[in-house]
Parts: C-alpha cells; structure tokens; sequence
C-alpha cells in the first residue's frame, strides 16, 4: 500500500510532468525520446534494490533510496519544465531586480570587489557555492541510515515544493542575471547559462532536456532555498546543524560574491523557504504524525522542525 507522503510526492511529479509536457507541446519544443531511458533506467534500478532490501527488512537502505527515486525523477522533470518557461520569452525584469538592489542600499559590484579583494575570502565562498549538491547527498545519507525516516521526507517534499513556487515565480519574474546589468564579465559557467536562457527566449533553440542543463532561475535564488533545506535538515543535530548552518550561510552569501545573483534574489529565496514551510506545517502533522504523539512545542519550533 503506498502511504500518504509517496501518494503526495507521487502528485507533485505528476503536476510538475503535465505543466512540463503541456508546455512542451504548446511551444512546439522538442524533448529527445532517447532522453527518458537513462534516468528511468536509474529509477527501475534504485526501485529494484529498495524491494529488495524492503524484503531483506532493511528500512534505512530502502529511506535513501526512496528520497533519491523521488528527487531523480522529480528533477528531471523540473529542468524540462524550467526550459520550457524560458521559452515563453515573458519581458525580464532585471532593470526592476537592480532597483529594488538600489532601493536596499546594496550595490552588488562593490560587494563583489570587496569580497574578490580578500582572496581567502573569495575562494572559500566560492568553494561553498559548489557544496549543494554533496550536501544532499550527505544529507540523505546521514537522516536515512541513521534511521531518521521522517526528517528525510519532510526534507525531500519541502525541496519539491519550494522549486515549483520558485519556477512558478520564474515564469512571472524572468530575469538574465547582474552581469548584464552591470556590465561585468561573466564566469564561464555563468556565460552557458545566459547562453541557454537567451536561446531558449529567442527560438534559436527548441531542445528541452536533462541533458548538461543549468539553473536559469534568477528570481527567486534557488540556490538559497536549497541551502536553507539543507541546513533544517540537521535541526534536531546540534552539532552537524551548526556545521551546515555555517556552510549554507556562505552557500546564501556566495551568491552574491560570484555574480550569481542579485540581493533581492536572495530575500526573494528566504522568503518562499518561509512560506512553504508555513504553508507546509499543518500538511505535514497530518502525513507524519497525529498530533497527540507529539510533544508540545512552540509554532516557531514546529515550523522550524
């Protein structure tokens, strides 16, 4: 019998795959067949072993491997749909971003020229913006293997319901990023994803897949939604909690000392963190546990839990 939390996970793919193929077929993109074997390959594999451990009653095992078939064809589904909102070419609001930057009294290259000026500094938070996805791994690994069931799947629900507020908020809010707005010379990285983006917005390309796909996302930061999972996920781990706690605040902070993002992406990131998991709270007292099995607890602490 499937329980309620695969019931509603098994429902945000099913939203996410019909809003993609939707898309898909209304803007005449192409997404290549041969495309769908390796990450269902992937999930008729990792789906095998977790019957088989189910069977063995190995239930740690089977925790990991469930989050991981969740997040593979989750994502898969959420770059496709992410692709193919960039094709709907809406006007960019970054000119609305850098003013709203303005208006907060933050100017992003002077940030950027301090924190590039202290070279320990900038390679660190450089480094930190590359953790996110080793944190999920690690952090699959630790809440399933050390039998922590529970946690493992409010983190995997909130991940899938934060990216479709922010690739919701995506269509509404498309932007290119600072660098063409600031006129600074984009990374290597940042220069494939512009690539893709402005491709995607002018017809030159049709093609939407998994495949070498980057985060086209400005606003809101994923990025920082991402970070901020990553470090509830130990809340009830001290002190593997203050160790994320403190890399995932230099994940939030590298994406402005890179170029990545403005700061109202930032704020904007936090804020769809903080809604969801408000919005989240009392579904998730209702999938996990009937509330007279929990101990008393303030409204801060259970939205933070």
């Amino acid at each position: 019998m499937i329980g309620r939390d695969a019931r509603v996970k098994l429902g945000l793919v099913a939203v996410t795959l019909a809003w993609a193929i939707a898309l898909v077929a209304k803007l005449q993109l192409l997404f290549p067949a041969a495309d769908l074997w390796r990450p269902l390959g992937l999930v008729v594999a990792l789906s095998a072993v977790a019957v088989f451990y189910k069977f063995r009653s190995v239930p740690k095992f089977v925790s990991c491997l469930t989050a991981l078939i969740f997040l593979v064809v989750f994502c898969g589904g959420f770059v496709v749909l992410m692709y193919a909102i960039a094709a709907t070419n809406r006007p960019l609001v970054d000119v609305q971003l850098a003013r709203a930057d303005q208006a907060l009294g933050f100017h992003l290259p002077a940030f950027m020229a301090w924190t590039g000026s202290h070279r320990w500094l900038d390679t660190a938070l450089r480094f930190a913006y590359t953790t996110i996805l080793p944190q999920t791994i690690v952090v699959i690994a630790v809440l399933g293997f050390s039998g922590d069931a529970r946690v493992l799947e409010k983190f995997v629900l909130r991940f899938m319901v934060c990216a479709l507020v922010t690739v919701a908020l995506f269509y509404w809010f498309p932007a290119k990023g600072p660098f063409t707005v600031y006129g600074y010379a984009p990374a290597q990285d940042q220069a494939r994803t512009l690539q893709h983006l402005e491709a995607m917005r002018s017809g030159q390309r049709k093609l939407v897949t998994w495949r070498e796909a980057e985060g086209l996302i400005t606003f809101p930061s994923f990025h920082v939604v991402w970070a901020m999972l990553l470090a509830l996920a130990f809340r009830r781990r001290r002190w593997l909690f203050r160790a994320s706690l403190v890399l995932n605040v230099a994940v939030i902070i590298s994406t402005l000392s890179t170029g990545w993002h403005y700061l109202i992406d930032v704020l904007g990131g936090i804020a769809v963190c903080l809604a969801v998991l408000a919005v989240l709270h009392p579904l998730e007292k209702w999938l996990y546990a009937a509330p007279e099995d929990r101990p008393p607890q303030s409204p801060l602490r259970n939205l933070l839990s």
